[in-house]
């Protein structure tokens, strides 16, 4: 306290000094100054204004101007900055002063206990790579500025910058209520809890933290699916956007790990419509051998009593069908496999999921154009109307055996089609050209007739209604 009072005399006797230099370099401008003053009447009753004062260190300080130096030798004032920049700047001397106001040392008893730092959106005008790199300082520094940070933002940056514990979710249900969701502790204890929390950490991204501000979620397995849900939307009049509704892939059959997020029934959850996409992909697995259950085609199920068949998306989509907030969606229960298969199932004759990177494109024009005619699958196999391959082999073999009522020829050459379109496309290089060729379909005039099959076109009702 002894050295902080003697450079406070020191700064206080050159503070002095200043003025009284002041005072003598203003002496003909005072006169001019004061004599206004004394023509307009504010002289009177033998009082008159007169400059005086002390200077003291925050009015110093604020005498100061803010320039930014560059290792170029250039200097530009804080205005010409951007705001992000400057946001940055500003919060420095605020977490400067909050340094000093908790300094026990200095201030005593008034030092502040408890300081909180409280900042709404740092986010704004602030490039990703600032973010995280204030958001970092701010995790490693806090406890010597404050203690405790509240950050209220709607970056996805930011919240895939910080731990699922130490977010805070607030939203708005449809009937008004404020939904408080606590992602960190929706999961349980065991190790299975374990398990999906750190998946899901691990997963949050700052595009995939898009699922913690939307509105809507429309979770699906791959990128094929995300890249073509928001024009196949477009195809039916409906709005992923206008409804604010995300598209997350999450890579695979995950949703159990992200459902334990959302489950409204359950406390601490966010409370959100989520529609899962999931493939129906049967698989069949041999009765007398210890083989894997292996994936199948639709027309092979149930044809072979020598395997035991099963779907994937069945019991999930039984599961939720009852739940408040959350339904699963997958392809047609006998004629269903992927994403592909189904489009082309669905559109067997449609031009538009032809794309530049599907391969055997003159295999499968001439199998439409067969089905066009109405011929059939032993039409396809007497006119050798596809390439030798084993694979190709199964597949006529499958279908000429394929037994059913639900199997008649139309539908036999429907899934030949959507079985040859299945193996010659990739995911999402395919459904990037397929979503471009449907958004130009929708401003053309006459429109080439395009089929959403229906588990999306339930999926996108369910979520924007």
């Amino acid at each position: 306290m002894k050295e902080i009072t003697a450079h406070k005399l020191t700064f206080s006797e050159g503070a002095q000094s200043l003025i009284a230099l002041l005072r003598t370099r203003m002496e003909k401008g005072r006169e001019h100054i004061m004599k206004y003053a004394e023509d307009t009447g504010a002289a009177f009753n033998s009082a008159k204004p007169e400059f005086d004062g002390q200077l003291s260190e925050v009015e110093l300080y604020s005498a100061l101007r803010l320039i930014i130096s560059y290792s170029t030798g250039i200097e530009i004032p804080a205005t010409h900055n951007g705001l992000g920049y400057n946001n940055l700047i500003y919060m420095s001397l605020l977490l400067a002063k909050m340094q000093v106001d908790t300094n026990g040392d200095y201030l005593g008893s008034n030092a502040k206990v408890f300081p909180v730092l409280v900042i709404e959106e740092p986010e704004a005008h602030l490039h990703p790579s600032l973010q995280y790199k204030f958001l970092k300082f701010l995790h490693d520094n806090k406890s010597q500025k404050a203690r405790q940070v509240f950050i209220t933002s709607h970056s996805t940056n930011i919240t895939a910058a910080v731990g699922l514990d130490q977010i805070i979710c607030l939203h708005t249900l449809d009937d008004g209520k404020l939904n408080v969701g606590y992602p960190g502790k929706v999961f349980t204890d065991d190790d299975a809890g374990k398990n999906s929390k750190a998946y899901v950490q691990r997963f949050l991204d700052a595009t995939r933290s898009d699922m913690l501000f939307a509105r809507n979620i429309i979770l699906v397995e791959g990128i094929a699916e995300q890249l073509l849900l928001p024009t196949l939307a477009r195809c039916n009049n409906k709005s992923l956007e206008d409804s604010h509704t995300a598209t997350i892939h999450i890579g695979g059959r995950y949703f159990d790990h992200f459902l334990k997020i959302f489950d409204s029934t359950k406390a601490f959850t966010i409370n959100k419509k989520v529609a899962c996409i999931t493939d129906r992909d049967p698989t069949r697995k041999n009765k007398t051998t210890n083989d894997s259950a292996k994936k199948c085609y639709p027309f092979e199920v149930e044809q072979d009593n020598t395997y035991e068949y099963s779907t994937h998306a069945t019991e999930l989509i039984t599961k939720y069908s009852a739940h408040p907030n959350i339904r699963f969606f997958s392809q047609h229960t006998v004629y269903g496999k992927t994403l592909e298969y189904q489009l082309m199932f669905d559109n067997p004759s449609c031009k538009l999921l032809i794309t530049e990177s599907t391969i055997n494109q003159d295999e499968i024009a001439s199998i439409e154009k067969a089905y066009a005619e109405g011929h059939d699958v032993d039409y396809v196999i007497a006119k050798n109307l596809m390439l030798k391959s084993a694979e190709n082999e199964r597949i006529l073999k499958s279908l000429k055996d394929c037994k059913g009522l639900d199997w008649d020829d139309s539908s036999k050459m429907k899934a030949l089609l959507a079985a040859r379109y299945l193996n010659s496309v990739g995911k999402g290089g395919n459904a990037l050209e397929i979503a471009d060729k449907l958004e130009m379909n929708q401003k053309a005039n006459p429109k080439i007739l395009f089929t959403v099959p229906e588990y999306l076109t339930d999926a996108i009702n369910w979520t924007c209604p």
